[in-house]
């Protein structure tokens, strides 16, 4: 039968969520990592290896566990949208959106008419069961989809009231690396100017009702972003998780 979105209830309730991203297209690594205690973790799309079979092999693997399966799109085209949805995904990471047209074309991509554009094939997707579990799907497959925006410019901070007015958007989540690229402070985490996008950014996201979402920083861990505001928190990835487990056996942690 139709999951519930484990992430989407917890943003609902206002209690802080963690989660972690899969780089490895490793349906092994989604696997362990479901087990742990992570609310929700993310098969990303956009710098990847992996394509639609191996996110169902990752989706597979962690089918048993509460784990809300995220994945972030290659870019914002309606297809892949499709795509994942009906291949069970339930949310979706559009990556650096800047203008209220492209968070519409996202959201309209996760809906059927005629709110969207979305096919309404669930009669035989592998979301419905294969078709054994249609009605739910129907009834209930776009209220526990998760539409998830990344603030990754300084053009999307500016944009953020304007793209938050789109219905049907659940959280805007905050790109570290690129947005401090875009402010002229590549890596610079620590700097005044990254500092003040990313407070400008958090603030907008606050003011505008939705969720916001972001990644554990030098200095800024998952408490500190919680005490900000943050509802969802990333604290790693399988890639990351493995280097660092590697550095510490072989006493390179530092």
């Amino acid at each position: 039968m139709m999951r519930p979105n484990r992430l989407k209830r917890l943003l609902r309730d206002k209690k802080p969520a963690q989660g972690a991203w899969l780089f490895m297209g490793s349906p092994a690594n989604a696997e362990a990592l479901s087990h742990l205690g992570f609310d929700a973790l993310i098969i990303d799309h956009e710098h990847s290896p992996g394509g639609l079979e191996t996110a169902v092999h990752q989706m597979r693997a962690m089918q048993a566990s509460p784990t809300t399966m995220l994945a972030r799109l290659s870019d914002n085209n309606p297809t892949a949208v499709r795509h994942l949805l009906d291949a069970g995904i339930e949310g979706l990471l559009a990556a650096n959106l800047e203008n209220a047209d492209a968070v519409d074309r996202l959201v309209r991509a996760t809906r059927y008419p005629p709110h969207g554009i979305r096919g309404a094939h669930y009669t035989v997707s592998r979301a419905a069961g294969w078709g054994a579990w249609s009605d739910a799907v129907a009834a209930q497959g776009q209220a526990e989809t998760l539409v998830i925006g990344l603030i990754e410019s300084v053009a999307g901070v500016a944009a953020i009231p304007d793209m938050a007015r789109v219905p049907g958007l659940d959280m805007l989540l905050i790109g570290p690396l690129d947005l401090s690229i875009s402010a002229g402070v590549p890596g610079q985490y620590d700097s005044p100017a990254f500092r003040d996008i990313l407070a400008e950014a958090e603030r907008r996201i606050l003011e505008a009702g939705l969720a916001l979402g972001g990644t554990i920083l030098p200095g800024l861990s998952a408490d500190a972003l919680y005490a900000r505001g943050y509802g969802f928190v990333t604290l790693g990835a399988d890639v990351t998780f493995l280097r660092r487990g590697a550095q510490i056996a072989l006493g390179q942690a530092g």
